[in-house]
């Protein structure tokens, strides 16, 4: 599993600095709330975690990331770690990953009225 030293490795020491307010206990809590978020879907998708996998902790380091970067009020700035997570898990689990509840398209068939309907040609 990751852990504080592999989030400082990823940012720059003054954005660690700025999104931790210097205090570790924040990169703990967003590597647990990463941690859950993955358990959760795989939960969701009825199978177990398998810490081992590389992607599996390359989506635990992305989404800690993002849950860092959620706490410093700087969402937008991470969008792209937590799309990223999910595309890792994606490559584990499938669509059974994506919070969408598939396509939410309408659509019907149509069949073409007869020749002469109502006199129409």
């Amino acid at each position: 599993m990751i852990n504080v030293e592999d989030i400082k490795k990823e940012l720059p020491y003054s954005q660690y600095r700025m999104l931790t307010q210097d205090d570790d206990s924040v990169a703990e809590r967003a590597i647990e709330k990463a941690r859950i978020w993955i358990e959760a879907k795989f939960a969701k998708c009825g199978r177990e975690v398998d810490w081992d996998l590389s992607y599996v902790q390359e989506a635990l380091l992305k989404r800690a990331l993002y849950e860092l970067y959620a706490f410093g009020e700087q969402e937008e700035k991470a969008k792209d770690k937590k799309e990223d997570a999910e595309v890792l898990l994606e490559a584990v689990l499938g669509d059974c990953v994506s919070d969408n509840e598939g396509d939410k398209t309408p659509y019907a068939a149509v069949k073409s009225p007869p020749f002469d309907w109502y006199g129409f040609k």
